[in-house]
């Protein structure tokens, strides 16, 4: 597949994936942790999670 400028790419887990799990073994991203994407000879892109403000 070739992208073109301003392409996005959009990944996700399908609805219900987690819960086929027991919930002592269920993980979830929280504050502190870090996803990053890559396409070759494009580059990299990282996330960090933060938690909200406080309101």
């Amino acid at each position: 597949m070739t992208l073109q400028p301003g392409d996005i790419i959009l990944t996700g887990t399908p609805e219900g994936v987690i819960l086929g799990w027991p919930k002592e073994k269920r993980v979830y991203m929280t504050a502190g942790d870090e996803v990053t994407v890559e396409v070759e000879k494009l580059g990299a892109l990282t996330t960090k999670f933060i938690a909200p403000e406080s309101e």
